[in-house]
């Protein structure tokens, strides 16, 4: 796959099959958009095409709308798991003042048709585009009929429920992992460092590793102490994660993510590393004495290690 972070300057394809929107977090629902766009263009032997941005488009219409900790997916992520779906051009544009108010016959006339030859338009069942949202499958199909072929489709659901990214937020932000990977179709991860800490652990009797985030904007689990398992250097260790700030031995309100390793001592300081998170055992608590968090922490990792049996690493 090819990735752009802006238009082509003049025509760039002779017929392709579009699709438009954020995709954050490249879930099941998104899934089945993009697999639909990559299934017509081979059958038609032309290219698929994704048209998404670089920022989403709330933090143009809000300004002050703090941007940290806010994405699923943030770009290199997004660009790997398209890819991965077979589709043959990215394009990661800036949502800005021109995006935001091109109205959607220009986008069609002026990018769709001069810039890719779009054929057919692939959108999921609530997508719009253009100035006001105007943009739509009917309006494509109402107005560009000859030219092209637009198609919405279904949602997608889980147990009743609408797959969305909103809806995967809120299950991330509750520690439902089981929701949350289950609507990915894919354990959610944090991609990151291995850095220094303050040794709390290690003086509790359990080191931990500490990551620091490749990327502020990706969203964090609410806090709280997970079954995880993490990636470095192509071997997977399991191990137990607390993410928070530590309320019982720092006065620190930052927010931290350490993890101990279940029977591994090895030195990963520095790593580039991938934190697969599993499933939520507790809440972040604040103790009153360190015995009794020492306590807690065995049974954490006891209870981890009694589920270890029952999980499938998968990413």
């Amino acid at each position: 796959m090819k990735f752009f972070y802006n238009f082509p300057e003049v025509s760039f394809i002779d017929q392709s099959v579009i699709t438009i929107g954020m995709f954050d977090g490249v879930h099941l629902g998104h899934a089945k958009v993009l697999n639909e766009c990559v299934k017509i263009a081979e059958k038609k032997r032309i290219s698929s095409i994704v048209i998404s941005f670089s920022n989403h488009p709330s933090s143009y219409f809000n300004p002050n709308l703090e941007s940290k900790n806010s994405l699923l997916s943030p770009d290199r992520e997004k660009i790997q798991w398209i890819e991965s779906i077979g589709i043959d051009y990215l394009f990661m544009i800036p949502f800005d003042h021109y995006i935001a108010h091109l109205p959607a016959e220009n986008f069609i006339e002026d990018i769709l048709l001069a810039k890719f030859g779009i054929s057919d338009l692939v959108l999921g069942y609530d997508n719009r585009f253009g100035f006001q949202r105007k943009g739509s499958v009917d309006f494509v199909n109402a107005h560009y009929s000859e030219q092209i072929h637009a198609y919405s489709i279904d949602v997608a659901k889980l147990d009743g429920e609408i797959i969305s990214s909103s809806i995967i937020k809120e299950y991330l932000d509750q520690g439902n992992m089981t929701k949350t990977n289950s609507m990915l179709g894919r354990n959610y991860s944090l991609q990151g460092k291995i850095v220094h800490g303050n040794h709390q652990g290690r003086q509790l009797g359990f080191p931990t590793a500490n990551i620091e985030l490749e990327n502020s904007d990706k969203l964090i689990p609410g806090f709280g102490v997970y079954i995880s398992y993490l990636k470095v250097d192509g071997t997977s260790i399991f191990g137990v994660t607390n993410i928070g700030i530590r309320p019982t031995v720092t006065q620190d309100t930052h927010t931290s993510i350490e993890t101990h390793l279940l029977d591994f001592q090895e030195d990963i300081y520095g790593k580039e590393v991938e934190l697969f998170i599993l499933d939520k055992i507790r809440d972040e608590k604040k103790f009153n004495s360190l015995p009794e968090l020492i306590a807690q922490i065995s049974a954490d990792v006891q209870y981890a290690k009694s589920q270890l049996t029952k999980i499938h690493i998968a990413s």
